[in-house]
């Protein structure tokens, strides 16, 4: 009984935890996933209904940015000013040019309209430019022949793949307790179980054990963790194999988020249910913070300057600049001549 006296505080908490832990991994996602899959479709519908059903009017000042996401087809871009529209016009002609001064004309994928307007489907990076309209129309009240040239700057962007980090607090046992790296080890499992179906694993990138004074409390010792999320992509091969309308990542990475989320309340929700001594190491209710960390695919960067009007998009890089890997902005590069440049080689 002496022999086995020295464990009862390792074994209490161990039942403890492991209580806990049972708990929390007894929880089913399905709700948060539902509803999480409904508001996504939901705004997924919204998003299509305004981009069908948007308008791109030109201006006398300057140049017009337009923004049209990669493989969409572009709002109407009308070849015409406010003042235009609301104008009487005489025999109107339009002519469109693109990027390097291109007659659209005759283009398979863009659409003019008698009436001047521009639609192009299937919108890619190289389609990304300068586009210039004329119209060219005679003035009922004076008979005079008048022209105007309006100018669109038109940039193909994407979505950022983003992901997520994770900092929480936990009340610890002294820093250099081994219940702490015990804790440690079984909250990365439990983590892991969590979204495993998903093509993701969840790393503790930081553990920090720091001695707090606090008021009325004495001496206390809190881990500060950060937990970052990685892709398998291994796994997540394997699903779109078998499934593509499984594969979208944006979606999958917000499956993670609910998940994660729903975790540490669950742990806050099961210490209130305690009654007595709480374990060594337990969450401190209130301290999760979820940080969103974008990524834009080679050839894309974030510029909120340059485009205030798509700050979090990934907006193709202009020549002169370029991106690789999965950086978030477009690097300056002289060589690079065209729209979406993935690298910078000089001779």
């Amino acid at each position: 009984m002496e022999k086995l006296f020295p464990l009862m505080p390792i074994l209490k908490y161990l039942i403890v935890y492991g209580l806990i832990l049972d708990a929390v991994l007894g929880m089913t996602a399905s709700d948060i996933e539902v509803f999480q899959q409904v508001e996504h479709h939901t705004k997924r519908k919204q998003l299509k209904r305004n981009s069908m059903g948007s308008k791109v009017i030109g201006s006398d000042d300057g140049t017009v940015k337009v923004y049209i996401k990669f493989h969409d087809i572009s709002p109407r871009i009308l070849c015409a000013t406010p003042q235009l529209r609301n104008m009487e016009l005489m025999d109107p002609t339009f002519t469109w040019k693109g990027p390097k001064g291109v007659n659209l004309s005759h283009k398979p994928n863009i659409k003019i309209t008698q009436t001047g307007t521009l639609t192009i489907e299937n919108f890619s990076k190289e389609l990304s430019g300068v586009y210039i309209c004329t119209i060219f129309f005679y003035n009922p009240s004076t008979k005079a022949l008048q022209s105007l040239s309006l100018k669109y700057f038109l940039y193909a962007y994407r979505d950022p793949n983003y992901t997520y980090e994770f900092q929480a607090q936990y009340h610890a046992a002294d820093c250099h307790n081994s219940y702490n790296s015990l804790f440690l080890k079984r909250l990365h499992t439990a983590l892991n179980q969590l979204v495993s179906d998903l093509a993701y694993t969840i790393s503790i990138h930081k553990s920090e054990c720091h001695t707090l004074k606090v008021p009325l409390a004495g001496i206390q010792y809190e881990l500060f963790l950060t937990l970052k999320v990685h892709l398998d992509v291994k796994a997540l091969d394997a699903i779109c194999e078998k499934d593509l309308a499984e594969c979208d990542h944006n979606l999958r990475i917000e499956k993670v988020r609910h998940r994660v989320e729903a975790f540490f309340s669950k742990q806050a929700d099961t210490y209130r249910q305690i009654t007595g001594l709480l374990p060594f190491v337990y969450y401190i209710d209130g301290t999760l913070q979820v940080v969103r960390v974008d990524r834009c695919k080679p050839g894309y960067g974030k510029d909120h300057k340059k485009h205030p009007k798509c700050a979090e998009c990934c907006v193709v890089c202009s020549p002169g600049t370029y991106s690789s890997g999965y950086q978030v902005t477009c690097l300056h590069c002289a060589d690079a001549i065209h729209y979406g440049e993935t690298d910078c080689e000089t001779e």
